[in-house]
């Protein structure tokens, strides 16, 4: 199956459909991550509830995610589960050409019949991760990081010694 055929059931056919709010539902899993190029090859699966609220002259879909994907801390480098939540709304307007007028705002020609979300899904996933993946600490507030890993590397880290001269400044701040 190629590509755009996988991708093809990302797609919410608008044409037909009364005036009102009409409800879809995906699942964005391991093979929906594949036709993606991202540094990690990403394990799980994304609920994906769609909301479209057609209209006339605009269109507005609500797009709203949860699940659970495998992603490596950035720490100690294990898998571990991450709880993924998000949503977005976007707002689709009709036009001569297909055009993205802002992050949130799309203009599709009013010859098309419908529109494909994958890349926005992926997005919304994506926008949804923290800047690091870092294991979540116990209860007891300590991290579940794997702490053999953490051993190593505080023994391979440089450790940093305080350079003379800035001792020396220190002290003039502190005598003010």
């Amino acid at each position: 199956m190629s590509i755009l055929d996988y991708l093809a059931k990302y797609t919410i056919p608008y044409k037909g459909l009364k005036d009102g709010s009409h409800e879809f539902e995906f699942t964005a899993d391991s093979k929906f991550f594949e036709h993606f190029q991202f540094e990690n090859d990403f394990q799980g699966d994304v609920s994906v509830k769609a909301t479209l609220l057609k209209k006339t002259l605009v269109m507005t879909l609500d797009l709203e995610i949860a699940g659970e994907i495998q992603v490596n801390c950035d720490r100690c480098l294990d898998c571990f589960p991450y709880q993924v939540e998000g949503a977005s709304t976007l707002y689709i307007k009709f036009g001569d050409t297909h055009e993205e007028l802002d992050d949130d705002v799309v203009v599709v020609p009013e010859s098309e019949n419908e529109i494909k979300i994958a890349q926005y899904i992926y997005e919304l996933i994506l926008l949804s991760f923290p800047i690091n993946f870092i294991h979540p600490d116990d209860e007891d507030g300590f991290s579940t990081c794997n702490e053999e890993m953490i051993e190593k590397l505080n023994e391979h880290s440089e450790k940093e010694e305080t350079d003379p001269r800035w001792s020396e400044l220190k002290k003039l701040i502190d005598n003010k």
